[in-house]
């Protein structure tokens, strides 16, 4: 219904010119809609069969560990749907025995920072947007960017040399691997566990932000979409084909000058945003399509937990509801391919996820932070 809805609504104008005909798609475009929510609401349930799963979670581990914990639940009645419901119970499996083993420390521990011998998990739930934003807090002992440092330069993750901001060291955590235990146990220290919840979700096209303070606790916050089938979708073009990036990954999109562009060999040309220094991409580049040097430029502005970049796009379309498709088995190199889509005029297009498909870019081009764009240039 939302593929036809969208054919016709956008061709009423072009090829319809009776008024009563464009009026009475109006009105239908209104009931497709309703429909529409109603279908999305019969998918949605609530997360309380999911954090009930958490008492016995953190009454086992917590039995297993000799610590004293107190759960608390809140937004158990916040609805999801189906199938975000059914792959979000294993990340939060591992987020909530993390900061159990990780998070809070022994009764003796507590006692000496003279906190209460019982350590607290709060869970809460809610809708930000056409999000679920679930949040996982502790006030055990927080988490030391030095201790991750150290440990991270030992597994070889980092070099000793490499320059971070101790927020960005304390995400070292989600990389695969990764253990600051020293010995195994049936709980923790295999290297399995945050590197799998960052994995599953940002495979549910989310993401994972942890925050942390020393001596006071640590928060993980899970970012989400409602869905999974349908999405809001920014139609782009990348040497006229068309492509479609979620509108949640979108924070602003700003016009850039030519002359407001430096380029320093080595890492990604970067540019100035009312003073903040990010990297640029060019989508065009990225997929191997034919690049246009202009004197102005289009740039999506993509804001995530670890990184905030901008990306050049050729033009942009509009702004439609898109109902996600799986991409065959036969399609080789799915990197920053969430799915695709059948756009107006009847013709396929593929929805990229920027995150995914300039991963390894942002990753190359690290040490931008550390390098200062003329300021006589400034956005």
């Amino acid at each position: 219904m939302i593929i036809l809805q969208t054919v016709i609504n956008q061709r009423r104008f072009q090829y319809i010119q009776d008024d009563l005909t464009n009026k009475s798609i109006g009105m239908m475009g209104k009931l497709f809609k309703e429909v529409q929510e109603l279908a999305m609401s019969l998918r949605m349930l609530p997360l309380k069969s999911t954090f009930q799963k958490m008492n016995r979670i953190v009454r086992d581990t917590s039995k297993a560990l000799d610590k004293e914990v107190n759960l608390k639940m809140i937004g158990e009645e916040t609805e999801v749907d189906k199938t975000v419901l059914e792959k979000l119970s294993d990340p939060l499996v591992h987020i909530v025995r993390n900061a159990i083993d990780h998070g809070l420390e022994s009764t003796e521990g507590r006692k000496e920072a003279g906190k209460d011998p019982q350590g607290n998990v709060q869970i809460l739930a809610y809708h930000e947007g056409s999000n679920l934003v679930i949040e996982v807090n502790d006030d055990g002992k927080g988490i030391d960017p030095e201790i991750i440092r150290k440990k991270a330069i030992e597994k070889k993750v980092i070099d000793e040399h490499t320059p971070m901001t101790p927020e960005e060291t304390i995400q070292l955590i989600f990389h695969p691997g990764f253990s600051t235990k020293e010995q195994v146990t049936e709980v923790s220290g295999r290297g399995v566990g945050m590197d799998v919840v960052k994995t599953n979700i940002e495979s549910l096209g989310g993401e994972v932000n942890l925050q942390s303070k020393v001596g006071e606790g640590s928060s993980f916050k899970v970012v989400l979409p409602l869905t999974l089938a349908i999405i809001e979708g920014l139609v782009i073009t990348a040497e006229k084909e068309k492509f479609v990036i979620p509108l949640s990954q979108i924070f602003e999109i700003v016009k850039v000058q030519e002359s407001e562009i430096e380029n320093f060999s080595g890492i990604a040309r970067l540019f100035k945003v009312r003073g903040e220094v990010l990297p640029l991409f060019h989508i065009n580049s990225k997929l191997g399509k034919k690049l246009t040097p202009e004197s102005q430029y289009t740039v999506i502005i993509l804001r995530g937990s670890t990184y905030s970049f901008g990306v050049v796009v050729e033009d942009i379309l509009n702004q439609q509801q898109i109902v996600i498709k799986k991409l065959g088995d036969d399609i080789p190199n799915k990197k920053g391919m969430m799915g695709s889509a059948i756009m107006a005029d009847g013709m396929p297009a593929i929805i990229l996820d920027f995150y995914e498909l300039f991963k390894d870019d942002l990753n190359a081009s690290r040490g931008y932070k550390n390098m200062k764009i003329k300021q006589s240039k400034a956005a």
